[in-house]
């Protein structure tokens, strides 16, 4: 039953993209809980089934370090076990009522989604393989994540298995299944009309944003972060890509966009430490002035330098590394102030950064041992402020944030970048996203687009997307893909976005969906525990009774 879960949620996921199969594909894991001989085998099987399932998604982080990440994917397998135990443990498997059926049926919903939010922010968060994601392609309901995030989607899916396997344990007595399919089938022609209704309206919201012109490069990427050319190489490409584009659309495009990480540390201090980075510099300035087009481009930053001894002599060094975004304008101008440069705030764990040097410093020093050896001297520092960018050109003044990596699937920072300052409406206008998924070996690329199309969804944006290896190109503020790139190729991608007027609920009020169901399964695991102990205490007077 574990297997068939595995395979079918798998198959569910971009980019072989059979959406239906996530409406079944945890219904033989509930079988399983339902017809489990306790809780302890319920838990370390289920424990077992999701780390699998992880693997089989996500082993690709095995060439970036296999010991992290078997640790990381373990504690992802984590959320299984622990939703296992409060599914069960609360009986919302075993009701034999259509009220009890029912609240059984949200019950499990419930506990999934609180399990999957947990899931997107323990150790600063890996929401990959959210379960509403594979819905992509029925897209009408997937568009009532403008209010509760991806999560309401999350939501509905799971009660769709919760109520296929509800049918399926009772299925010599389906009757007492109507009314919790009557709900189910209710929840879900809302949430298609709802989504009707938001894609309906969106045209009469749009007006013309900038032409933006996406470079994608193609470098294999080494698990010390090393790319596949040099920096003259990858300067030179980029720079032939980029003026072929301006050749091609003369005095149209107002920003070119390479993607993370594509050039080197860019910031003041850097440059008076490294002459060539000032070199670099330069050649930027030059390709923005001469052009008048504006240019977003991935580096580092390095800063807080000091001396290192090593076997081979003393190094100066810096303590300070960051990933970021560097902003030239049409003018030339890239001045290191925050207005020109963000640096990523959510970082990689295991990637970027090793989590428990602090609280668990057990497991630190295990990563480190058998990390590889860049562990030592590769660890970045996050970043502090959510930048806003001023895209001024001919007498425009459009604003849009820069989300790094996979920074574009962590629904809480993007909809905090865009939540309504002073005046009201939204802090930025776009969405510019600068990803290097050279990391990624077969289908990942594909699931990290699925995954950021939520973003545009729930904050009712557009996207550009730079992407080293793919798949860049752009996508709409109701999660439509336009003019990608195919995945591992050369190529830049040129088109002019859309400013949508609307403020969702969720760019507002953020994850108060998600909330709600995290204090409802509270409740619902401290009835577990509850019914639990009740049980032990039944026992125990019945087997002194009897003595």
């Amino acid at each position: 039953m574990l297997g068939a879960s595995i395979v079918m949620l798998t198959l569910a996921f971009a980019p072989v993209g059979q959406f239906y199969l996530a409406w079944i594909g945890l219904a033989p894991w509930l079988v399983f809980l339902a017809e489990a001989r306790s809780q302890k085998s319920a838990f370390f099987w289920s424990w077992i089934g999701g780390t699998l399932f992880f693997i089989a998604n996500m082993w690709w982080m095995a060439s970036i370090s296999w010991p992290g990440m078997l640790a990381l994917l373990t504690v992802c397998g984590l959320f299984w076990a622990v939703a296992a135990l409060v599914i069960r443990g609360a009986g919302l498997l075993g009701e034999r009522t259509s009220g009890k059926i029912l609240r059984g049926i949200l019950g499990i919903a419930v506990v999934w989604t609180a399990t999957e939010w947990m899931r997107g922010i323990i150790f600063t968060g890996l929401p990959w393989l959210f379960l509403g994601y594979s819905q992509t392609p029925i897209l009408p309901v997937c568009q009532i994540a403008d209010i509760t995030g991806s999560y309401g989607v999350t939501f509905w899916v799971m009660c769709v298995n919760a109520l296929a396997a509800t049918a399926w344990l009772n299925r010599d007595r389906l009757r007492i299944v109507l009314l919790a399919a009557v709900v189910v089938g209710c929840i879900t022609v809302a949430s298609m009309l709802y989504g009707i209704f938001r894609i309906g309206q969106t045209e009469s919201c749009l007006s013309p944003g900038p032409t933006i012109a996406a470079v994608q490069s193609n470098y294999p990427q080494t698990n010390s972060g090393e790319k596949g050319a040099k920096i003259g190489e990858r300067l030179d490409l980029h720079l032939r890509q980029t003026r072929d584009a301006l050749d091609k659309t003369p005095g149209k495009i107002d920003m070119v966009v390479w993607s993370e990480t594509m050039m080197e540390a860019l910031n003041t201090t850097a440059r008076l430490e490294v002459p060539t980075y000032q070199d670099l510099y330069d050649v930027l300035s030059r390709l923005t002035i001469e052009n008048h087009v504006a240019l977003l481009t991935g580096g580092e930053y390095w800063s807080n330098w000091q001396n290192e001894v090593r076997e081979d002599g003393t190094y100066t060094v810096p303590e300070d590394r960051r990933n970021t975004a560097y902003f030239f304008d049409p003018n030339g101008q890239m001045d290191d102030s925050i207005g020109h440069r963000y640096d990523k705030i959510h970082l990689v764990p295991w990637g970027e950064y090793i989590p428990g040097k602090e609280s668990m410093p057990i497991l630190y020093k295990l990563s480190v041992q058998l990390g590889p050896k860049y562990y030592t001297d590769y660890i970045m520092q996050p970043g502090e402020t959510m930048t806003v960018f001023h895209l001024r050109r001919n007498g425009k003044d459009w604003r849009f944030v820069a989300p790094i990596c996979f920074e574009d699937i962590d629904a809480r920072i993007c909809c905090a970048m865009f939540r309504p300052a002073d005046d009201g409406g939204k802090r930025a206008d776009f969405i510019v996203n600068l990803t290097n998924d050279g990391w990624f070996k077969l289908n990942e690329n594909a699931d990290h687009l699925q995954a950021a199309s939520f973003r545009d969804i729930e904050n009712r944006v557009w996207t550009a997307r730079s992407v080293n290896t793919g798949i860049s190109g752009f996508i709409d503020s109701v999660g439509l893909y336009h003019d990608l790139l195919p995945v591992r190729t050369t190529g830049t991608s040129v088109r002019q976005i859309m400013i949508d007027s609307r403020l969702s609920f969720y760019t507002k009020f953020g994850d108060v969906f998600a909330y709600a169901c995290n204090a409802l399964a509270v409740g619902i695991a401290g009835w577990a525990w509850w019914r639990r102990r009740s049980r032990r205490e039944e026992i125990v007077a019945i087997r002194k009774e009897k003595s």
